[in-house]
C-alpha cells in the first residue's frame, strides 16, 4: 500500500482543482473535501498556493530527501571515476574504496532501486539497504583484519588459546 501511495503522491501534485481565493471563501467545506483527494491550487492575484494533505507532502519530501541521497552517492562515483580527488569530509568518501568494477555495478543497482522505489514498485527502505550494504562493504574492505583473512592462506590454523585473565580478589 505505501509504495501506492508514493506513485499516486507523484501523479497526484499537478493533477489538481484550481480555486480562486473568493471560491475558497465561500466554499470552505467542498474545497477542503477536494484537497483529501488530490493537490488543489489556490489562485490569488498573481499568486499561486497548494494545498494538501501533510501525509502527501511528507511523501513527497521524502522521496526527494532519497533522490537527493542517490544523487549524492553517484556524484562522488562518477568523481572517483574520472580520477577526482574526494575531500574526507564527504558523507560518501567510502566508495573511493571500491575498485571500478564494483562503482560501476553500484551505480547500476542505486539507478535501478532509485527507479523501483519512484514508481511505487518498492518501498525506499529497499534503496536505503542497498546503500548500507554497500557501505559496509566499503568499510569491510578498509579493515585490516578482513585483509589480513582474505590474503591468509588457505588451510586450517589451531586457534591460540585465549588468555587467562587474572582476577585480583
Amino acid at each position: 500500500m505505501g509504495a501506492e501511495r508514493t506513485l499516486a503522491a507523484a501523479q497526484t501534485v499537478y493533477a489538481d482543482k484550481i480555486v480562486n481565493a473568493t471560491d475558497l471563501n465561500r466554499r470552505c467545506k467542498d474545497v477542503l473535501n477536494e484537497a483529501w483527494d488530490h493537490c488543489v491550487t489556490i489562485v490569488r492575484n498573481d499568486q499561486t498556493f497548494a494545498l494538501m494533505r501533510r501525509e502527501l507532502v511528507a511523501q513527497i519530501i521524502d522521496n526527494l530527501a532519497h533522490l537527493q541521497k542517490a544523487f549524492d552517492v553517484l556524484q562522488t562515483v562518477t568523481r572517483v571515476l574520472q580520477g577526482e580527488p574526494i575531500d574526507p569530509a564527504n558523507p560518501d568518501e567510502w566508495v573511493t574504496v571500491l575498485n571500478p568494477v564494483d562503482l560501476r555495478t553500484m551505480a547500476k543497482e542505486i539507478y535501478s532501486a532509485c527507479g523501483h522505489a519512484q514508481r511505487g514498485e518498492v518501498p525506499w527502505e529497499e534503496f536505503d539497504a542497498l546503500v548500507h550494504e554497500w557501505e559496509e562493504s566499503a568499510w569491510a574492505a578498509r579493515s585490516p583484519e578482513v585483509k589480513a583473512a582474505f590474503n591468509a592462506q588457505p588451510g586450517e590454523e589451531p586457534l591460540s588459546s585465549p588468555p587467562i585473565g587474572t582476577t585480583d580478589e
